[in-house]
C-alpha cells in the first residue's frame, strides 16, 4: 500500500552484524532507507558476533557506523538501532513493522521470521531481498575483509 511519503514501507526492519561496514552493507541499508518511512536496525550483540570466526568490532562501534551511514544517505529518516541477541531480533514481535530487508543469503531468515509472526498473531512482513555483491567473482563479506586485513586466505 502506498504511503503519503510515497515509500512502500511504514516501518522497515533490517539486521546484521555490520562488521567493517562495507559496500554490501551500504547497499542493503540504503535500499531499506529508500523504501521506509522509519527503520529499525538490529545489530548483532558482541556475544553472538563472536561466533563469526574472525574479529568483530564492539557493538557500539558497529551501531555508530550504521547510524552515521544512514544519516548521510537519508538525513530525515527515523532510525532506531537495537542490539540483537538471536537470529530474529525485534522483527518477530514488532507490530508496527511492515517490511523486512535482507540479502539473498539471509532470505530464509525472513521466511522464518514471518512464520514466527503468524504464530504470534502478527501479519507477515513484506520481504525485500538485495543481491549479494561480488568482487572478482568472490562474495563481498566482512569475513573476506577481515581475512584480507589479517593477511589470511
Amino acid at each position: 500500500m502506498a504511503k503519503a511519503s510515497g515509500k512502500p514501507c511504514r516501518k522497515g526492519v533490517v539486521g546484521g552484524t555490520f562488521s567493517l561496514l562495507h559496500e554490501g552493507h551500504k547497499l542493503l541499508l540504503g535500499f531499506a532507507a529508500e523504501r521506509s518511512e522509519s527503520l529499525l536496525v538490529g545489530v548483532t550483540a558482541d556475544e553472538l558476533a563472536r561466533s563469526k570466526g574472525h574479529p568483530v568490532e564492539p557493538f557500539r562501534e558497529r551501531a555508530d557506523a550504521v547510524l552515521r551511514y544512514l544519516s548521510e544517505v537519508s538525513p530525515g529518516l527515523g532510525v532506531e538501532v537495537v542490539e540483537i541477541h538471536d537470529a530474529y531480533g525485534p522483527a518477530v514481535d514488532d507490530g508496527e513493522a511492515d517490511c523486512i530487508f535482507v540479502s539473498e543469503e539471509t532470505l530464509h531468515g525472513a521466511f522464518l521470521i514471518n512464520i514466527l509472526r503468524r504464530i504470534k498473531g502478527l501479519p507477515p512482513l513484506r520481504i525485500y531481498a538485495v543481491e549479494i555483491l561480488t568482487v572478482g567473482g568472490v562474495r563481498l563479506s566482512s569475513t573476506l575483509l577481515w581475512r584480507t586485513k589479517l593477511g589470511r586466505r
